[in-house]
Parts: C-alpha cells; sequence; structure tokens
C-alpha cells in the first residue's frame, strides 16, 4: 500500500474518533456550589453566602446547634428542650487522665453532623428536625483544683440549665440534659439534680467496669475525698437515694478488686449485670431485652463510659479494657432503647489525647450522643 493511501486511511480514522469521542464540557468552578451566587466578573460581594454551606465554619457546637449560654438567668434567654452540656472534670480518674478535654473532642467528631443534614438512613427520621428545641450550653465552668467544688458546680450548672420552663411545655415540661464528659464521676452530679425533678431513677450503665465500688475499696481508704471517684459514684449514688433497686450494667468484663464482695456490694446498689460476652451468646436483641425487662416503665437515667467499646474502636480513654463490644452493636442497642423515658444521659470519659489520627473514639462518641439525643425526642416525658 502507498504512503499517500496509508495517510488517507489515518485521517478518515482521526476524523471518526473525533466524531464519536465523547465532547466533555467542565462548568465553571462555582457552578459546583450551586446554592451559592457567583463571583463573576461583574458580580457583587454581597451575593456571596457566608453563613451557610460548611461543616467547618464558626463556634464547634454539637453537630451545629445553637449556642445558647444557659448559666445566665435573663428574660430574654431562648427556651430549649434538650440540651448539651460539657463537664470538662477528669481529677477523679484513676488510671489516665485527659477526659477534661472529652467535650470538644466530641464536639469535634459531631462536624460531620448537622441539622440540615440528619435524615436517619435506617429509619427516614431527623431527629433534630422534630418537636425539640436542641441547643449546647458549652462547657459547665468547673475549678480544675478542688474536686469538692467542681462538682458542686458542674451540679449547680445541671440544675439551672433543668430549671427553666422547656420551650415545647405541651410535650416536656422540663428541660433534658445529655452531658458531654469528662471522667464518670460527672455523672454523680447529674443524678443529684435529676433527683429535684424526677425522684429516684433506673440507671443503665455501659461500662466495662462497675463503678459501685465501696470507697473504702477505692480511695476511701486515703480520706473522704479521694472516695468521690469515677470508680465509686453509683454507689454514693444509691447511698444517697438516687436511684432505683431496678438498675443495670451492660458491657462488663473488667476484673473485680475482691472476688465476692464487690458483687455484693453491686447487688446492694441495685444492679443486675450484662456481661460483655453475653453478647455472644444471646446477640444484640437479647442485650436488648435484658435492660427493658430491668428497668420496666421507670424513668431512666443512661450513662455511656466510653471504654464499654473494645479499645479497637475506642483507644482514645483512661482504663481501657479488651474484649468490648464494637460501635456498631452498642448503636444497635441503643436504637432497640426507643420507647424508654430516658430523664438524662452522658457519654463520658472521652479522652481525646490517645485517640487515632483518624478519631475513631471522638467519631463514636458523638454518635452515641446523637443516639441519646434521638431517644429523648422519640419519647417525651413529663415530671
Amino acid at each position: 500500500m502507498s504512503s499517500n493511501k496509508l495517510l488517507s486511511v489515518s485521517a478518515i480514522c482521526s476524523l471518526l474518533v473525533a466524531t464519536c469521542a465523547r465532547e466533555i464540557v467542565f462548568p465553571p468552578v462555582d457552578a459546583i456550589y450551586a446554592y451559592q451566587s457567583s463571583l463573576r466578573a461583574g458580580g457583587s460581594l454581597d451575593d456571596v453566602d457566608i453563613t451557610t454551606g460548611s461543616q467547618f465554619s464558626g463556634l464547634t457546637t454539637f453537630a451545629h446547634l445553637p449556642y445558647v449560654n444557659c448559666f445566665e438567668d435573663t428574660d430574654d434567654a431562648p427556651k430549649y428542650d434538650i440540651a448539651f452540656l460539657g463537664a470538662p472534670f477528669d481529677t477523679g480518674v484513676t488510671a489516665r487522665p485527659g477526659a477534661r478535654f472529652g467535650p470538644g473532642g466530641i464536639r469535634q467528631g459531631s462536624r460531620r453532623m448537622s441539622p440540615v443534614a440528619g435524615w436517619s438512613v435506617y429509619t427516614g427520621e431527623n431527629s433534630f428536625d422534630d418537636w425539640a428545641t436542641i441547643i449546647d450550653c458549652g462547657d459547665a465552668p468547673l475549678t480544675f483544683l478542688d474536686n469538692t467544688v467542681a462538682l458542686k458546680q458542674l451540679e449547680k450548672a445541671h440544675k439551672v440549665i433543668s430549671g427553666r420552663a422547656a420551650a415545647t411545655t405541651r410535650k416536656s415540661s422540663t428541660p433534658r440534659i445529655i452531658t458531654l464528659g469528662g471522667d464518670h464521676t460527672t455523672t454523680l452530679a447529674a443524678l443529684r439534680s435529676t433527683y429535684a425533678h424526677w425522684g429516684e431513677v433506673s440507671v443503665i450503665h455501659f461500662d466495662s467496669h462497675i463503678d459501685t465500688w465501696d470507697p473504702k475499696t477505692i480511695g476511701g481508704g486515703i480520706s473522704h475525698y479521694a472516695g468521690v471517684n469515677h470508680g465509686t459514684f453509683l454507689h454514693l449514688a444509691h447511698e444517697e437515694g438516687l436511684i432505683r433497686n431496678t438498675s443495670i450494667h451492660a458491657g462488663i468484663r473488667a476484673p473485680l478488686i475482691r472476688p465476692k464482695g464487690d458483687l455484693r456490694n453491686d447487688i446492694r446498689c441495685g444492679f443486675e449485670i450484662v456481661r460483655a460476652k453475653d453478647i455472644d451468646r444471646i446477640g444484640v436483641s437479647g442485650i436488648i431485652d435484658k435492660l427493658k425487662s430491668r428497668v420496666g416503665d421507670t424513668n431512666v437515667y443512661i450513662s455511656v463510659d466510653i471504654d464499654v467499646l473494645d479499645p479497637a474502636f475506642a483507644p482514645a480513654t483512661g482504663t481501657s479494657e479488651v474484649g468490648g463490644w464494637t460501635t456498631r452493636e452498642l448503636l444497635s442497642i441503643l436504637d432497640g432503647l426507643k420507647g424508654m423515658k430516658i430523664i438524662g444521659a452522658d457519654i463520658v470519659e472521652v479522652a481525646p489525647i490517645y485517640d487515632s489520627a483518624g478519631e475513631i473514639t471522638v467519631l463514636a462518641a458523638a454518635e452515641v450522643a446523637h443516639s441519646l439525643m434521638t431517644l429523648m425526642v422519640q419519647q417525651p416525658v413529663q415530671p
């Protein structure tokens, strides 16, 4: 074949490819953000929206909820039904400190949550966009030099926040609080406050440790001051008459200090135990049934220590115990508690300094907080 014929065939092939090839037209860069006005030549800054469209703007509140200074009593203070409250306290721990930074870490973990993008793929519901007005009060101002004073400050913060009239009184006249901890000692202040509105409550306690130790066993042998800590707070809550004899632990696996005395005292404090390995035998639905059967129709306070999860899923905590539940298992169990009368809740013992670069602990903690909030929205409660 002559060179002229080869050139002719090549030209025809090139023409066919050019004719059949997909034509790719790139839009202007600003067209990617179709909901914002563009800055074309001659455009005006007045057309640009800087109030919406970013998950990284403004103050870091939980899930971009509105911030309200809940500690000042003013006539024009906004009303709310559910409030997030940070408890930056970690001087009641027996192992690694760092949970005073937990509230900020959990809020960081919630950055991708938002009321405008909160529709559940499982239920089709958006608990942010329901009947409840939900806000973030920021952190309670706690001293870090005196545990007794700090816990009194936290208790007062709880009483002030829950002492106002709710925004939607036809549904629930008393605002409910979700505490972002903070070590587990902070739950004692919350229970003291809830007693004023709700009386004795059943506690569902997700944890790897029982936390009903007698202060003489942990800390109290040194002083009464040292006896108030994250391993004794449920014992103290029982002694103060704050909790019912219908409470239950879930996810327990840590060793005991006394072979029989710790369990006897735990029963005396009003608790039954669901151990971590029980989930292998009865499954998630079996765990849910046990929790529901134990608390019945009583008012319930849910306290979640992030170390109920296995360290593979939540390394950023002070007293990790191997053999725990997965994040999905815990979230499924919480989902199964729909319909319970939850009057208060917390997610505690998050110490972000020990987290991975992927922030897996604070992400898990934020989702737990979201689940607790959803349970409150699903079931309004009147005193």
